[in-house]
């Protein structure tokens, strides 16, 4: 068992991962947030409120954490500020593994958790338990809108994109901390689809057409070049972990 603690236990990909790692019950969970959680308490995990700009607040909750998750997600630069408060922090406080840039730099061991795209964000409009889709997403719809039946396309639609449902990357993420060593990338892959593909599936499952745009290759660089097409170097190492397919998602939460 080792103490983990989790920075931004208010995201919804840090809400997946805190409900996998409380399901294992091999860990003790500390989740780093800026306001009481005592529904998390409730389950176990000890939360610790903290003001990230306190470099002292934030040092001393990490003393005697073996292993730092941070889900800190904003927009803007303040990403990057609160990532480097939290790096030093767990400096000063010894702790294992945090996470990135100056995290090299660190001399600490670190991971950083790649999933490609989250198949959550296709849950927005769902028929069928759309709560338990999006799994914390509250963004609106991306690249697609079955609910409005709409579709961006890169291209001509043959780039590859690697997808994971992001109650999955929460359970590989739990399973890695029982790894005795990270790699510098920890790459999940739930499934892997063209958008051509894509398309073809939503309309045999919803039974309509969608609406097709195209974007130019220059405003998708990323997918023409194969970049979201991800080789996987964790779903291997957890065999265990079985992730929901495109094609699960789809026909759990979109059949009429």
């Amino acid at each position: 068992m080792v103490t983990v603690a989790i920075a931004g236990g208010g995201s919804a990909i840090a809400s997946n991962i805190i409900n996998a790692i409380l399901a294992t019950k091999k860990h003790q969970l500390v989740i780093l947030s800026r306001s009481p959680r005592p529904e998390l308490e409730a389950q176990g995990a000890i939360v610790k409120v903290v003001d990230y700009d306190s470099h002292e607040q934030l040092t001393n909750a990490l003393r005697g954490v073996h292993t730092v998750l941070s889900c800190i997600w904003t927009y803007g630069p303040t990403v990057g500020t609160l990532q480097i408060a939290l790096l030093e922090a767990a400096k000063e406080a010894k702790a294992k593994e945090p996470v990135w840039e100056a995290v090299k730099k660190s001399g600490l061991e670190y991971t950083r958790f790649i999933n490609g795209l989250w198949m959550n964000v296709w849950a927005p409009g769902a028929p069928r338990d759309e709560e338990v889709a999006r799994a914390g997403y509250k963004g609106p719809a991306f690249l697609l809108d079955i609910n409005s039946g709409s579709i961006t396309i890169p291209g001509d639609g043959n780039g590859i994109i690697s997808v994971t449902d992001m109650r999955d990357v929460g359970k590989y993420a739990a399973a890695a901390l029982d790894f005795e060593k990270w790699d510098e990338d920890s790459v999940i892959v739930g499934d892997k689809v063209t958008i051509n593909e894509l398309v073809e599936k939503i309309e045999k499952i919803t039974g309509k057409k969608l609406d097709k745009s195209y974007v130019s290759l220059d405003a998708i660089d990323a997918v023409i070049a194969g970049e979201y097409d991800l080789t996987p170097n964790v779903n291997e190492r957890v065999p265990e972990v079985k992730p929901l397919k495109v094609d699960e998602f789809l026909a759990t939460h979109w059949t009429a």
